[in-house]
Order: structure tokens, then C-alpha cells, then sequence
């Protein structure tokens, strides 16, 4: 793994590289506002398909506001409560200031400010970047850089953020019909909004065919080994399972366990290190434990389940 300073990273990223930056949330892949023809590396690294937009990090509220096409009621208060961090939202754009394959050519952008130290102070240095996940598209986030180098090999540069404190990406919202909605599950939930909106903000499920943000395609986070979500084990005595350490499962069982069900928080985050072990101890399917109630961070996780356990030609 080529692990490079973060002026390193400046340098690179202002001169047209790509380059692995940690946020908070997950692992990114980098690349200039202003360079093109690294935006488009890019979608070549990942695999990405190129009507799947891009979400534009910066350091600053004022730099979203130079973008954005109008007003648009509470952005301001969203700004001040959850950013920095795992809050992205999208926004009608000025679209001649944003390359078109950025925004997949759409009339809106997403954008964030990431509450990761690093990530803060490289956008300082470089302004803004896109940085979709830095994973392969369609498998499990990266959340430590072994993950990273897993993907993209050991000769890509990447900035060391240490392990993700979230695990989990940022949570998408949009305004439409005078209310804000979450157009993709994340790391905050609708009720972390409530007392600064006003209301609860709805889930609305995107079109996968033409996705306002990332994590609206098809299946999505999933690794090589076949999921299979439960509700019991009674009448299962052997395989593989994914669960929680404080419940106990069947003896002749292998237990990867994402964390104590009572600290929901710290489970999901260690999803994507779970699923990547599947893949890395070379098992081919796992039962995975989905007996909990989808609330809070919990509705997260089990999103992303169902998304990961789903067949290939499958839509969520």
C-alpha cells in the first residue's frame, strides 16, 4: 500500500490523480472538481456506471451555496446541526460550474462536508472533491485501508485515516414538495432530524434507473458469499452466521459477530468488515441474523442487508 502524507495527497490531487482519502463515514475515492479526467478514472477504477452521480465533498457551507441553483428552506439549520459530517444533501446546481459527469447530467448535485480531521483539512488544500466510496462498485465499503488496498492494490496512494468511526455512508437528503426526504439511509437517521425540522423526514425510495445519489442502484454493498436472512435458527446446526455477541446461537455454528445488539451503533459499523472477512475466509454463503427491531441505526443496517443478500439481477 503506497500510504502518502496528506500534503502528498494535495499535491497529487491537484494535479489530476486519484487518490483514497477516510472520512468519517467510509473510505473515498478522491479526485478534483477540476479535473475531468480524473472524475472519469474514476468511474473506470470502480466500475461505476456512469448515470450513478457523484457526491462533491467540500470544507466549507459558503462553497454548497455557490453552487446551488435558488433557496431552499432549512438548508442553513441542516448545515448548522450536522455539518461537518454524515450528512449529504442534494440540491438543484448551477449546472455550467459542475462537469456533467459528476452530477451523471443532472440538474442537481449532491454535497457534504465530512467531520473526518484529515478529509477536512485536505478539502482546504485541494477544494472541493468528488469522493464516491472507494470499493468496487456494487461490493462492501471500505472502512480501514486494508480494504482499500484489497480493491485497488497495493501501488494506489492512499491518505491513512485509521478505521472509519461511523462504517456506514452518509445519509442522502433532498427537498421536494416543501418537506426534506432521506433518498438513501445512512449514518444519521430520520429521527436524529426531528427536532430540527419539525417533523420526521420520510424515506423515499429512488428510481434505479436514473438515481439522484449514490446507493440507489440494484444491489448494492454485497460480498461474493450468499446472504441468507433470518428470522430463527431453530432448525439450523451448522454454517456460517452473522450476528450479535451478546446473543447466543447453535453450537455448530461460526459466529462472525458485528458487536453487542445493545450498542446498534457499534454493530453496523463493523458491517462491511464482516462481510469483507466472509469474502476473505473464502465462505460461500452465511445465515445472517436479522431478529431485531428496524429502528433508528438498526433500519440502517437491516437496509443494507437486504440489499447485500439480494441476487444480482435483483432491484431493490
Amino acid at each position: 500500500m503506497m500510504r502518502i502524507s496528506l500534503k502528498e495527497a494535495a499535491h497529487r490531487l491537484n494535479t489530476g490523480e486519484v487518490v483514497g482519502v477516510p472520512t468519517e463515514t467510509v473510505y473515498g475515492l478522491a479526485a478534483s472538481l477540476n479535473h475531468l479526467q480524473a472524475i472519469e478514472h474514476i468511474y473506470t477504477l470502480k466500475g461505476r456506471p456512469s448515470n450513478n452521480p457523484l457526491i462533491i465533498h467540500v470544507a466549507e457551507l459558503n462553497e454548497v451555496l455557490s453552487y446551488q441553483q435558488g433557496n431552499i428552506s432549512d438548508l442553513e439549520i441542516l448545515a448548522q446541526v450536522f455539518w461537518p459530517g454524515p450528512m449529504t444533501i442534494v440540491l438543484p446546481v448551477k449546472c455550467r460550474l459542475i462537469p456533467a459527469k459528476a452530477r451523471a447530467n443532472l440538474p442537481t448535485a449532491a454535497f457534504r462536508i465530512p467531520r473526518h480531521p484529515l478529509a477536512l483539512e485536505l478539502l482546504k488544500q485541494t477544494g472541493p472533491l468528488v469522493m464516491p466510496s472507494a470499493n468496487l462498485s456494487g461490493s462492501p465499503s471500505s472502512t480501514r485501508i486494508e480494504h482499500v488496498e484489497h480493491d485497488f492494490g497495493k501501488a494506489f496512494p492512499v491518505l491513512d485515516g485509521g478505521t472509519c468511526q461511523k462504517g456506514l455512508e452518509s445519509t442522502i437528503l433532498t427537498y421536494r414538495n416543501g418537506y426534506w426526504q432521506i433518498i438513501r439511509q445512512g449514518a444519521l437517521t430520520a429521527e436524529d432530524f426531528c427536532s430540527s425540522l419539525g417533523y420526521l423526514p420520510m424515506f423515499q425510495q429512488q428510481n434505479s434507473e436514473k438515481p439522484l445519489c449514490p446507493g440507489g442502484m440494484y444491489r448494492h454493498y454485497a460480498p461474493q458469499a450468499k446472504l441468507k436472512l433470518v428470522q430463527s435458527f431453530k432448525n439450523i446446526v451448522e454454517g456460517v452466521i452473522i450476528g450479535f455477541s451478546d446473543r447466543h446461537y447453535p453450537a455448530g455454528c461460526k459466529v462472525f459477530a458485528l458487536g453487542p445488539l445493545a450498542e446498534p451503533e457499534l454493530a453496523a459499523s463493523n458491517l462491511y468488515a464482516v462481510l469483507r472477512q466472509l469474502d476473505q475466509e473464502k465462505y460461500q454463503e452465511a445465515y445472517v441474523d436479522v431478529n431485531f427491531l428496524k429502528r433508528g441505526i438498526l433500519a440502517t443496517l437491516s437496509e443494507r442487508l437486504h440489499r447485500a443478500s439480494e441476487k444480482p439481477s435483483e432491484k431493490y
